[in-house]
């Protein structure tokens, strides 16, 4: 006996094929400016803790006679899981985060 496969949206019924590619993980930069070091760069730190298995590379630069951070990070990992990352961090305020898919 076949057994049917249930579709989770319209998207993966037409399309297989790209919804399959979407949860396979792939390099990603992000760079992470923190405008007011003081007060949430422990937050920072904490959240990036928390996607430690996924981070390739970290490096960081303070800039502390303005009070700034930048921090760069190479992740390998899904796209769903770098959205959820950068928006995490995008919710912490004085916080700013760009982001870019590496096509290797």
């Amino acid at each position: 006996m076949e057994t049917k496969r249930l579709y989770t949206s319209i998207s993966e019924a037409l399309h297989p094929q790209k919804m399959e590619k979407v949860l396979e993980t792939k390099f990603h930069t992000l760079t992470i400016t923190i405008y007011n070091r003081d007060e949430v760069y422990d937050q920072v730190g904490e959240l990036l803790h928390s996607f430690a298995d996924k981070i390739s590379l970290r490096v960081g630069y303070p800039v502390p006679d303005q009070s700034i951070s930048i921090i760069f990070i190479i992740v390998n990992a899904t796209t769903d899981e770098i959205g959820a990352l950068s928006g995490k961090l995008g919710q912490i305020s004085s916080v700013k985060v760009k982001s870019t898919t590496l096509k290797i």
